[in-house]
C-alpha cells in the first residue's frame, strides 16, 4: 500500500480477527530506536493513520540532520507527544 521509507503496514492478529491495523513508524540512529504506531481506526483510516507518520517522520528526520543533533533527546520527545507533530 506504502512505499515510505521507515514506515510499514502492520496488523496484529488476536483469534477471529484483527486487534490493530495501522502504520508502524520505526527510525533507530546510533542505537537509539523510537517506535510509534498509528492505529487506522484512532486515526480516521488508514489514509490518515500513513499521513499522520509521514509527517512525523519527516518531523523527525529534520531534527536529527541537525548538527548537533541530540537523537536520545529528539526520540524521548517525541515518545511524549501524541500522533500530532
Amino acid at each position: 500500500m506504502s512505499n515510505e521509507k521507515h514506515i510499514t503496514r502492520y496488523g496484529q492478529e488476536k483469534g477471529q480477527g484483527y486487534t490493530f491495523k495501522g502504520w508502524r513508524l520505526c527510525i533507530t540512529r546510533d542505537g537509539n530506536r523510537f517506535v510509534r504506531y498509528f492505529s487506522d481506526l484512532k486515526s480516521g483510516g488508514p489514509e490518515q493513520g500513513l499521513a499522520q507518520a509521514v509527517e512525523m517522520r519527516d518531523a523527525i528526520l529534520r531534527e536529527l540532520t541537525a548538527a548537533n543533533a541530540d537523537r536520545k533527546e529528539i526520540f524521548n520527545r517525541y515518545r511524549r507527544m501524541g500522533n500530532e507533530c
